[in-house]
């Protein structure tokens, strides 16, 4: 029964991290999986990266708002 259980879990994780053909197919669906999930990582990065640099502009024309009406009293 020892080696029986050795066979049974080899084939479940060895398989898959070495990329045997049994072990392809159920990757792929979490491959793709992950995939998204990067995509959608990195559309959230450009959308913050973009609110950060319109930040750091209206911040920069505050600034010399401020720096106009200083002088101007």
């Amino acid at each position: 029964s020892g080696n029986r259980g050795s066979k049974r879990s080899a084939p479940q994780n060895p398989s898959a991290s070495l990329g045997d053909p049994p072990g392809t197919p159920p990757l792929a669906p979490v491959l793709q999986l992950l995939r998204n999930q990067l995509q959608e990582k990195d559309a959230l990065i450009r959308h913050l990266e973009n609110d950060w640099e319109r930040s750091r502009a209206q911040r920069e024309r505050e600034e010399k708002l401020l720096v106009t009406a200083w002088y101007n009293m």
